[in-house]
């Protein structure tokens, strides 16, 4: 299927590895011109290298999150964008009752204040355009909260009202707002939750991601490019009555039935 996206430009945030280098790579191979947004140049190259030497087209753009300063670049760019990723850093486990005000200010910024600045700065542009797709990377935690995550059960779930209300606004425009929440995928992310869970429990980091995997109905983490597919759905022509929606891509772990 012809996704008609081809001449399309793209930002992809947190791009430098796992959920957000696949949905970088998935969507290059729809033709899109993508510009790969993360702190570390050097794993962001090699991300940019892959995707050039596929036949694909690609840049990097060295940015930390966490920084508005470091986003005023995307903010003056006149050319603007037609896709956005939206995806944050993950951050650290932590329990709800040991965070101070400071911890929570920084996540907030990064998590919650830049993405929504980013996001309603290029609606603005796309709805001018007339077409326009803002996907964000968000986590099942949004709907079920998860043990330790407390920054991520917090945060990601504003963002997604956040978003719901922005799709209201642009819907009329050509411009869609989806959210795509993720359960554990194999990427670096489960990976150091998988070696902390068994670091605390005294385990082998393999039974520990045995027993992860053995809990998930289809029996395995996700594939990466599993989910970078999803994204480029979402951002095809033939997703434009898509809308303030939310689609979980876990496996089938969730219990609630919405």
């Amino acid at each position: 299927m012809d996704f008609g996206l081809s001449g399309k430009r793209a930002l992809v945030l947190g791009a430098s590895q796992g959920l957000g280098a696949a949905s970088a790579a998935a969507l290059a191979v729809e033709g899109v011109e993508v510009v790969l947004l993360a702190r570390s140049k050097d794993k962001l190259n090699a991300q940019i290298q892959d995707i050039i030497a596929k036949g694909g087209k690609a840049s990097a753009l060295v940015a930390d999150l966490g920084r508005a300063a470091d986003l005023q670049s995307i903010l003056a760019d006149p050319r603007g964008y037609d896709i956005l990723v939206l995806n944050s850093p993950p951050p650290p486990p932590v329990k709800a009752g040991t965070v101070d005000r400071a911890a929570w200010l920084a996540q907030f910024e990064a998590m919650f204040l830049n993405q929504i600045d980013l996001a309603g700065h290029l609606a603005k542009g796309m709805a001018a355009r007339g077409w326009g797709r803002i996907i964000s990377i968000a986590s099942t935690s949004v709907q079920e909260p998860i043990p330790g995550l407390v920054y991520s059960n917090a945060l990601r779930a504003g963002l997604n009202g956040w978003l719901k209300s922005l799709s209201d606004e642009v819907a009329g425009q050509g411009v869609t707002v989806n959210t795509v929440a993720p359960g554990a995928f194999a990427t670096e992310r489960t990976s150091s939750l998988d070696a902390a869970a068994a670091k605390r429990a005294g385990r082998a980091v393999e039974e520990v991601a045995a027993e992860g995997a053995a809990g998930i109905p289809v029996g395995r983490y996700g594939d990466p490019a599993e989910f970078g597919a999803m994204v480029a759905f979402l951002a095809a022509q033939q997703s434009a009555y898509t809308t303030g929606a939310f689609f979980r891509l876990d496996g089938g772990s969730s219990r609630s039935g919405s």
